[in-house]
């Protein structure tokens, strides 16, 4: 059985599947679908919430802030083997781990 062809099969394969509406054209000239953000949200909301939770934006903000302060805790950990012997390095660096954990119980 053969068929006519439509417009939806000469679009390229990110566009097959939505209508203009769907799209907006970008300062720099590239096509991207308008709920490009509520989408980026909604995937970063699952990666650091769970994907079957209700959130509000603020939880999904509060979460990346925490992620971010135990990435540099670790850092910090790192820091201390390099500045083993440099008490004044010691005390800036568990001065900081102090402000960053503070920062996550006011979270």
């Amino acid at each position: 059985m053969t068929r006519e062809v439509t417009e939806r099969d000469l679009r390229a394969p990110e566009f097959r599947q939505g209508s203009p509406e769907d799209y907006e054209i970008r300062d720099d000239g590239k096509i991207v679908r308008k709920d490009r953000f509520v989408c980026g949200m909604h995937d970063l909301a699952a990666i650091v919430l769970g994907s079957s939770r209700d959130y509000e934006i603020k939880d999904v903000i509060d979460a990346v802030h925490r992620l971010k302060g135990i990435q540099v805790l670790e850092h910090i950990r790192t820091a201390r083997d390099v500045f083993e012997g440099e008490p004044k390095a010691l005390e800036c660096l568990e001065y900081l781990q102090a402000l960053i954990e503070q920062a996550k119980e006011q979270a």
